[in-house]
């Protein structure tokens, strides 16, 4: 199966090199440029599944490359993202807008959303982290192997059941926190050939805090960024071109 192909074009080498990282990670191809006229090649060459655009190189783009834009646009039938603030002469085609600096969670939930068949509404991260189960007055150690803001994958000794509620309890390590949440067994893994002999229970939390899914956040985007700065190209991640706190893309039609 061949990996979706993303074309990248902004006027800043910071925000390019730092998009780029990013969502190679997540697995797909990207395809990068900081030029009009190489942007126009790109996209007349490699037929891209998904479009991103800075604001700045879209007000600089000659009639051509808007033509050009609305023909891609209407044939994959996904909207232009515009990176930051759409100013200057504009094409009607359905958009949507980030804010630079990106928030990664938002950047996540719209690639999911228009280029996966099955997406995910939420960033999930592999961790290993020791936790604690805690259930009438009792309590068991377990591991956490995976998280995000709506639940997490653990192993326990603890026998659990779909429905069960407890309490667990784990570290945010390199923030010098502890949390502890409220969860329900939503399903249990037994070890087998089809899921690789992985064992475990998947829950889900209940009625988070804004405070709390806002320190969960900030772990989940310490540790991608973390995994990003130990890759082969960390030392060009360029945080300033981020943010922290979720900001949810609006939809729009330029008109």
């Amino acid at each position: 199966m061949s990996m979706k192909r993303i074309l990248l074009g902004a006027t800043s080498p910071d925000l390019l090199g730092t998009l780029e990282i990013i969502l190679k990670h997540w697995g797909y191809r990207v395809l990068v440029t900081s030029r009009v006229g190489e942007f126009e090649e790109l996209l007349n060459g490699s037929n891209p599944e998904f479009i991103l655009i800075g604001d700045g190189m879209l007000a600089a783009a000659d009639e051509t490359l808007r033509q050009r834009l609305r023909e891609q646009i209407r044939k994959t039938g996904l909207p232009l993202v515009i990176l930051g603030q759409p100013h200057g002469p504009t094409i009607p085609v359905p958009w949507v807008g980030l804010d630079v600096p990106i928030d990664i969670f938002a950047l996540f939930e719209l690639v999911q959303k228009h280029l996966e068949k099955h997406p995910r509404r939420n960033l999930r991260m592999e961790v290993r982290i020791p936790g604690m189960v805690c259930r009438d007055n009792t309590s068991e150690l377990a591991e956490v192997l995976s998280i995000s803001t709506r639940g997490m994958f653990i192993k326990t000794s603890y026998r659990l059941e779909p429905q069960d509620q407890f309490q667990v309890v784990f570290p945010l390590l390199g923030m010098n926190r502890e949390l502890e949440l409220p969860g329900r067994v939503v399903y249990r893994m037994e070890p087998r050939p089809e899921n690789n002999y992985r064992q475990g229970v998947g829950l889900e939390f209940a009625d988070l805090s804004d405070e709390t899914r806002r320190q969960l956040e900030a772990f989940l985007e310490q540790r991608l960024l973390g995994e990003l700065s130990e890759g082969r190209r960390g030392a060009e991640l360029d945080l300033g071109m981020l943010r922290s706190r979720a900001a949810r893309p609006s939809p729009g039609l330029i008109s």
